[in-house]
């Protein structure tokens, strides 16, 4: 009983870390879609820029979850 519990476990934690992978995707990653005319369109993260780092801060998509009753929350 204590290995299939350890695998279910195992399981478990590599799904959790799957999940977090597809939020940061979804969040930060490339999203693509067909527009209205059929073409392919690729949108990146915007970046923002700061007067005192060099670096550009990506600005996240905005992530919505859709509940049973079809109302849009804002994550």
């Amino acid at each position: 009983m204590g290995m299939v519990k350890s695998e279910y476990i195992d399981h478990m934690i590599k799904i959790e870390k799957f999940e977090a992978g597809l939020e940061w995707m979804t969040k930060y990653g490339v999203k693509t879609f067909k527009d209205h005319t059929g073409e392919w369109v690729e949108v990146r993260c915007s970046k923002e820029y700061d007067f005192f780092s060099p670096d550009p801060v990506p600005i996240p998509h905005p992530v919505f979850e859709y509940d049973r009753l079809s109302t849009m929350e804002a994550v």
